[in-house]
């Protein structure tokens, strides 16, 4: 748990694995492009249920190609949701339906840590 204002959060710092086969359905998601140290948390708000994933970059290139990546992160059922990266350095923040129909709107901010 880290205490952010006071306020106690539980931050997200499992790592997921995916695999996907086959045919891989072109599939629209937001992308945002981070610089994070270890101690920064992600903060993500939604409108609605979605997958956020924190990717690094070799990870968020097989992602773009539709091959079995590790992220962090996962579905979403309710927002804001944190996300905190396990070591410093260029990451990529992507929210997706999962290939469902619709469209998702997201805000996301960057809580520095005290690094």
């Amino acid at each position: 748990m880290r205490e952010i204002g006071g306020i106690r959060d539980v931050v997200q710092n499992k790592i997921n694995t995916v695999e996907l086969r086959g045919e891989v359905p072109e599939m629209n998601y937001l992308h945002y492009d981070m610089q994070l140290q270890p101690d920064d948390i992600v903060e993500v708000t939604l409108d609605k249920q979605a997958n956020v994933r924190l990717l690094d970059d070799v990870n968020y290139v097989q992602y773009q190609q539709g091959k079995r990546h590790q992220y962090y992160g996962g579905l979403a059922n309710k927002s804001p949701v944190r996300l905190s990266p396990p070591h410093g350095g260029h990451w990529h923040l992507v929210v997706d339906l999962g290939g469902n129909a619709g469209t998702v709107k997201a805000s996301v901010r960057t809580i520095k840590g005290q690094s």
